[in-house]
């Protein structure tokens, strides 16, 4: 049986940077560090570049951002791929996204779902283990970040395009995986849209999809065999205002892989008050 981990957005800025910085951050993850450890792969959706750029891209909302030595967390996790198809992963522009790149890189971790341009964003991470391939596609909402063409940007959901993707995947992976970074934030029940257009995934071929970015838990399903967990909410997403409130809880999943037999999942509940 094989062990993939999912997480909800990291993003380890405010006090998980300012731990990072005075080196008492460990004790912050010792409690699910064994989650972690024990899956043969881990991903995390990366929600905010790591970068020291101050070149803003011109949107409403936040921008975030976070040091890029904080890499070494996603090491410490066991993560050795992170997602980072999201509405804030271009926050700082092309320079942000290429620092956070060489950050990555020096903590031996790969990443997909965005890229300088869409041909880099959109393509599928391929993956094996014990004979048995996986193919993940990152996708995200249309937001300030998606790129359509020679600009750099993050995969967007185009839902023909994702058809085809998926179609291609499985003519040599034997399980392919849709992360989805969409839905409505802070509303803990999936759109009738969402469920939609993530139960088409599964019809197209999907064997699995997982979601985030409302910053809340939302619910689950298994939908013709197929996991679909809607909101995984945040994992390590500290802010201002908001602390001691639902967005600060989150889950964590894991599904286990066996050729010829459904999927399975185990999930647990993490809480950064």
């Amino acid at each position: 049986m094989i062990q993939i981990g999912f997480t909800g957005d990291f993003c380890p800025w405010m006090r998980i940077e300012e731990h990072y910085r005075s080196n008492n951050w460990k004790p912050l993850f010792e409690s699910v560090l064994p989650f972690f450890k024990e899956n043969d792969l881990n991903i995390l959706d990366l929600e905010c570049p790591l970068t020291t750029s101050s070149s803003k891209i011109s949107k409403t909302g936040p921008h975030i951002k976070a040091h890029p030595d904080t890499a070494a967390i996603l090491n410490h996790l066991n993560c050795t791929v992170v997602a980072t198809a999201n509405n804030h992963f271009k926050d700082y522009d092309w320079e942000g996204m290429k620092e956070t790149y060489d950050s990555l890189k020096k903590q031996d971790i790969k990443w997909f779902g965005s890229g300088e341009n869409l041909n880099e964003a959109s393509r599928t991470f391929y993956w094996e283990k014990e004979d048995t391939k996986f193919a993940f596609i990152n996708i995200a909402e249309n937001e300030w970040t998606t790129t359509f063409g020679a600009e750099p940007g993050c995969h967007p959901i185009d839902l023909a395009s994702v058809f085809n993707q998926i179609q291609e995947a499985k003519k040599t992976a034997d399980f392919v995986v849709v992360i989805v970074h969409g839905g409505h934030e802070h509303y803990d029940l999936p759109s009738p849209r969402m469920k939609k257009w993530y139960r088409f995934f599964v019809d197209a071929g999907a064997s699995a999809v997982i979601a985030h970015h409302t910053h809340i838990i939302s619910g689950f399903e298994v939908y013709n065999e197929a996991p679909i967990f809607y909101s995984l909410g945040n994992f390590c997403f500290d802010w201002e205002g908001m602390r001691n409130l639902p967005c600060n809880k989150g889950m964590i999943v894991r599904l286990q892989f066996e050729k010829g037999k459904p999927i399975t999942f185990e999930k647990e509940f993490v809480s950064h008050n």
